[in-house]
């Protein structure tokens, strides 16, 4: 079972996955760098948005303990409060669903919001909250880099033996995947179930032959887990 998530989250889901009976074998597609080198500037902001752990463990220590953190599912705002932020508020797991609770329970008079991401992301869910009258500040605090093995490496990994599964937790994560997959080490998954947390993934994944690319009911982990059941025998 291939868990291609970056941490934090890589451990927690290899967890999960080996007490489900499957060996799972890690094999993150990115890496993330924080790149803040002092706190960052929050004058005037109302609420900091943040779209992924990577963003979380980036401003922990960097920002007041006490700012509004508006988190894009569960699994982040965990991560929100372990790191010592205590006005953490969920969505449902989307960058659109983070937006439909921006202009449920915040004003564009109150302040500006900033938008905690890496180079390149976040430019869809600033842009709509924008056309809704807010004044949204991109920040890049992470950088994203690939992490996918050398092709050698890989093949060890991947050919010696049936892989079931691979779980797949972001678009991106695919898309870097996908890249970085030798043609050979592609064909070996030929066989193997595609899960993505959602329609964006799926569809970057269809782009090669799985044996079935699934998507789960809800993007979340919970769900995703679901679709793998448990491990025969």
């Amino acid at each position: 079972m291939l868990v291609t998530r970056p941490e934090p989250g890589l451990s927690e889901t290899m967890a999960a996955v080996t007490a489900l009976g499957w060996h799972a074998v890690a094999l993150p597609a990115l890496r993330a760098e924080p790149i803040l080198r002092g706190p960052l500037p929050v004058r005037g902001v109302q609420a900091i948005l943040v779209t992924s752990g990577q963003a979380v463990t980036a401003l922990a220590g960097r920002v007041p303990a006490d700012m509004p953190i508006l988190a894009v599912g569960a699994a982040t705002a965990r991560r929100a409060r372990a790191a010592g932020f205590v006005q953490v508020t969920a969505a449902d797991g989307t960058a659109d669903a983070l937006a439909d609770l921006v202009r449920a329970e915040w004003r564009p008079a109150g302040g500006a919001l900033l938008l905690a991401t890496a180079p390149g992301y976040g430019l869809d869910l600033a842009d709509a909250l924008r056309r809704g009258g807010f004044r949204v500040v991109r920040r890049c605090v992470y950088r994203i880099r690939p992490g996918m093995p050398s092709p050698e490496e890989l093949r060890a990994l991947i050919g010696c033996g049936g892989v079931a599964a691979a779980l797949f937790f972001s678009a991106e994560t695919a898309r870097q995947f996908l890249r970085h997959l030798p043609r050979d080490v592609r064909d070996m998954l030929r066989e193997a179930r595609a899960i993505a947390i959602s329609d964006k993934a799926a569809e970057v994944l269809a782009s090669v032959p799985w044996g079935e690319i699934v998507r789960a009911a809800t993007p979340d982990q919970a769900a995703m887990l679901a679709l793998l059941g448990v491990a025969a025998g």
